[in-house]
């Protein structure tokens, strides 16, 4: 637990220093991050016999990436969709044989890209809100919700669960998981994200609303990430961040919020 909990601490000093900074030195930061975790993705599937095509996983990867830094929506779709059609090209450039590896690799790009590409997107645009209490950098503000708002998921889920938690949510692919725990995530978040809102002058209902979303995303993708990892047959993604696991580990649930947010502040800018 002692390791655990300063890894954390680390990690949260370097990961607030990083976009503070923003600009080349967070995407740089971005590209690494995705880059360490798609290797993971990559070893987990090796235990089932998948092999994903990692050098063009990498190219697409940071295309993708690099096209959410411009912070214009249009050119992060467009370099989605370009990733997209172009692996899904070369599926017809090879035998049947490894169709099931160009699949997930097609599968692993966008899942990290989409997931990081966004989380990029949100500290790069600056049109979401309109703070008005501090001044505070938009984008700053929209990427500090997103990782307190899952932050507060996943810590309020665990405090609930371990004290109250009776009903197992999924035990097939999470056992420690209970409906008490996810509710206290839910409620917790909501919380935590108003009174953020509050303090930083964002319009109460908007941080409500995406506070509601990131309490219900942020253990969909920490689940997901649990599936795949119990389908490979691993604890862990990894081993790079003592007590804590691999990137995939700690990006897991941020992996979905970051998306979600970036579609919601759309609709209701």
């Amino acid at each position: 637990m002692k390791t655990r909990i300063i890894t954390a601490i680390i990690g949260i000093i370097l990961v607030l220093g990083l976009i503070i900074l923003g600009n080349w030195i967070l995407t740089f930061a971005v590209l690494a991050i995705a880059g360490i975790a798609l290797t993971e993705y990559g070893c987990m599937l090796e235990r089932l016999g998948i092999k994903i095509r990692f050098k063009i996983s990498c190219i697409f990867l940071a295309l993708i990436i690099l096209s959410a830094y411009t912070g214009i929506l249009k050119f992060f779709v467009a370099g989605l969709f370009g990733s997209f059609l172009i692996l899904c090209f070369s599926i017809l450039k090879i035998s049947k044989k490894s169709i099931n590896d160009l699949m997930y690799t097609v599968f692993g790009v966008l899942y990290l890209g989409i997931g990081f590409g966004s989380l990029l997107f949100l500290r790069q645009n600056n049109e979401f809100f309109d703070i008005g209490l501090f001044s505070i950098n938009n984008g700053v503000f929209t990427i500090l919700f997103a990782l307190i708002g899952t932050w507060a998921s996943d810590s309020f889920a665990y405090l609930v669960g371990k004290r109250f938690g009776k009903h197992k949510m999924a035990p097939h692919i999470s056992p420690s998981k209970t409906l008490e725990g996810l509710f206290g995530g839910i409620v917790g978040t909501i919380v935590l994200c108003s009174i953020f809102s509050i303090y930083f002058g964002l319009v109460l209902w908007k941080g409500v609303l995406c506070g509601a979303i990131i309490s219900v995303v942020a253990p969909i993708g920490d689940l997901f990430e649990s599936y795949l990892k119990r389908a490979c047959d691993v604890k862990d993604s990894g081993k790079l961040l003592p007590g804590h696991g691999g990137m995939l580990d700690r990006f897991d649930s941020i992996l979905f919020v970051s998306p979600a947010m970036l579609i919601v502040l759309y609709l209701i800018q």
